[in-house]
């Protein structure tokens, strides 16, 4: 659900003039930014523990990053060409209020490695950046795997602490050390998962992270990483209702600010009414939600299918 905790974040604080600082919606949205920080511990998680399944080991490199391109970039791709198309759009609007279209394409190249932010060029959609976060953790847990389920445990724990700890060093937060501890509480819920922790070693290890979480960021980071723990620990989701949200998720993450935002600030250009705005989250939620599943069906699952069709290797 971290997905739809930003989609709310953005649609209540986005556009910093839409609702009142007393406005309920805005009280509650304002932690919705954490679900970014969830999504990089369920990364953390979910991605070795998919290896691990896979049988994936070293010699899988290039398969592995074929499968998460594959799974990935075309959605991406085609939501930027949404991002710029309804860009272009707007500005045949006689209530349009910005600059004219125009497309920096040095910073549109960047795009296709997830560059942008090695050359300082911005986004054309502001939660790219934290897509360029996970594909910088693909190539990190590729490489990495092989030790965090090394038989002498002395290795994995070496490379935990190493990752921990790098985010005090290299805290620009377009890199993935920054957000090191997040990750790392992410992996120490798949070996504990997988019987490579005991239940001793796992919560005494867990209990450093969170207190490194706290001294790093602060108190609300603690939420976002203790989360995944209990959705993961004690929770199962199988109705048809989470399974639909589950499935759309990335389509919504990537769809929300063109389909969504843009309701959001076309509503702050014609509604003055705080009781209407506060029906239009709602309303560009739906939009966004249905403009995902639309993404979803035609975009993302047909890649989907053929990402899970390439498997690793037998040995």
């Amino acid at each position: 659900m971290n997905s739809y905790a930003v989609c709310y974040f953005h649609f209540t604080h986005g556009n910093p003039d839409f609702l009142s600082k007393t406005n309920f919606l805005y009280v509650s949205g304002r932690f919705g930014f954490l679900g970014v920080d969830v999504f990089f511990v369920l990364s953390g998680f979910v991605i070795p523990y998919a290896m691990y399944r896979g049988n994936y080991h070293l010699k899988d490199f290039g398969r592995f990053l074929t499968k998460r391109v594959v799974r990935i970039e075309p959605p991406y791709l085609v939501s930027i060409a949404l991002v710029l198309l309804l860009n272009w759009v707007s500005t045949l609007s006689p209530y349009y209020r910005g600059t004219g279209f125009s497309v920096n394409f040095q910073a549109l190249l960047l795009h296709l490695g997830y560059l942008n932010a090695f050359f300082n060029f911005s986004w054309v959609n502001d939660v790219y950046w934290t897509l360029a976060i996970e594909f910088q953790y693909y190539i990190l847990i590729a490489l990495l795997f092989p030790l965090l389920i090394h038989p002498e445990k002395k290795f994995s724990y070496g490379v935990l602490l190493i990752f921990a700890l790098s985010g005090f060093i290299l805290s620009d937060h377009n890199f993935i050390f920054n957000y090191g501890l997040l990750f790392c509480v992410g992996i120490l819920l798949f070996q504990f998962h997988i019987g490579y922790l005991t239940k001793k070693h796992f919560g005494t290890f867990l209990l450093l992270a969170l207190i490194l979480i706290f001294v790093k960021f602060d108190k609300r980071y603690l939420v976002a990483a203790l989360l995944p723990y209990f959705f993961i620990t004690y929770f199962e989701f199988h109705d048809r209702v989470s399974k639909f949200l589950g499935n759309i998720s990335y389509s919504l993450y990537l769809v929300h600010i063109p389909i969504g935002g843009r309701i959001i600030n076309l509503c702050e250009s014609f509604v003055q009414s705080e009781w209407i705005r506060s029906a239009f989250v709602f309303i560009a939620l739906t939009a966004s939600v249905i403009a995902a599943w639309l993404f979803y069906k035609f975009v993302e699952k047909p890649f989907m299918e053929i990402s899970r069709r390439i498997t690793y290797k037998k040995t």
